[in-house]
């Protein structure tokens, strides 16, 4: 922050406008970095504060700025993690359980987390196993039912799903073998 100090014989006025400039300075600063973060991609309201903070700036300035950006919805964490959701639950066959630890990994709002995780229940997320079971069996024909199902289930356990989930996927990519 530029700091003004006033000479003997300025009047206090200009002091307090200097000062004034500065903050507005600071503030414009601040949209100008938040606006090209978001150039590039959607950014969620925790990774734009961490990065605010490593650029030095104060939490007291720029926290109603970020809350203005969230306002007119240039940052909007609840679509970003809903969005996330899908993505993850659909092409990436991610469970529940590590959704939400990578929303709250990336910076995304509990609010935000917990509304979009509320989108999968068991039968999605079941639906979700099965399909990721049924594609990665298939390049472990070459071992035997025991070593493909041992295989199977831990994939399926890395991607973070219940051992309830993860034994039901295995018989129903087992049964699309048959």
């Amino acid at each position: 922050m530029e700091l003004h100090i006033a000479a003997a014989g300025e009047n206090s006025n200009s002091l307090g406008s200097s000062a004034l400039q500065s903050v507005d300075s600071i503030e414009e600063d601040i949209r100008s970095f938040v606006l090209k973060k978001l150039e590039r991609t959607a950014q969620p309201s925790g990774k734009v504060r961490e990065a605010l903070v490593a650029k030095g700036f104060a939490k007291e300035i720029f926290e109603p700025i970020i809350d203005r950006f969230i306002e007119v919805g240039l940052i909007d964490d609840y679509a970003l993690a809903k969005s996330y959701v899908e993505h993850s639950l659909t092409r990436k066959g991610k469970s529940k359980t590590m959704i939400a630890r990578e929303l709250r990994d990336k910076g995304l709002t509990a609010d935000a987390v917990n509304e979009a995780i509320a989108t999968i229940d068991a039968d999605r997320e079941s639906d979700a196993a099965n399909a990721i079971a049924e594609q990665k069996i298939r390049s472990l024909t070459r071992f035997d039912q025991a070593e493909r199902s041992k295989k199977l289930a831990a994939f399926l356990s890395r991607k973070g799903y219940a051992s309830n989930v993860v034994w039901a996927a295995v018989r129903h990519a087992e049964a699309t073998l048959h």
